[in-house]
């Protein structure tokens, strides 16, 4: 059984394109606050693929071949908000997408989605600058790295214990680093 743009409930099908459009005008003093004249708006479903442990949003290789920050909100397949603060979340585009990320079987059509994690889009609001962005692009996962540990001074791949590679593949903080400790949280 494979997915549909028909709504499921009594009221009927809906136009995809009208639904996109309703869901972005909401935040539309957004993209005026940060100067996106034009964003690339695509709601999706986000979901646990399959032996995964994240939530993942599934995007169509036409979708990320345009070579822009994709701007999107959590929807159900029909479209419905399913967040009820509406947080608008930004994908800083990757031109690797491609080599890194892992893709969903062919549909029907030979289509396959690149399975773009959760914990990667960053949240945007109209207070948001695009230094903090730019931050969180960079700094991805460890946005207080250097505040947890110094930055002239790395700690040795030899110096890596079981406790602090079951700590890191776990991610508990139960080793005995307190910087490991403090990043895992």
């Amino acid at each position: 059984m494979g997915l549909t743009t028909k709504e499921t409930s009594n009221t009927g099908s809906f136009n995809r394109k009208e639904k996109t459009e309703e869901l972005m005008k909401h935040h539309q003093k957004v993209f005026n606050a940060l100067g996106v004249s034009n964003p690339l708006f695509i709601p999706k479903c986000a979901y646990r693929p399959y032996g995964k442990d994240e939530l993942h949003m599934g995007f169509f290789k036409s979708e990320l071949c345009r070579e822009q920050d994709i701007y999107t909100e959590f929807t159900s397949i029909s479209l419905e908000s399913e967040d009820p603060t509406r947080t608008l979340y930004m994908w800083k585009y990757n031109p690797f997408y491609d080599e890194e990320y892992e893709t969903t079987e062919p549909n029907g059509q030979g289509h396959v989605r690149y399975l773009i994690p959760v914990s990667e889009l960053i949240k945007v609001n109209a207070e948001t600058k695009k230094t903090e962005i730019k931050s969180a692009e960079v700094n991805g996962l460890f946005p207080d790295f250097d505040d947890i540990m110094d930055a002239d001074l790395d700690a040795p791949l030899s110096s890596l214990t079981v406790r602090d590679l079951a700590a890191i593949l776990l991610q508990k903080p139960v080793s005995n680093k307190k910087w490991l400790n403090d990043l895992i949280k």
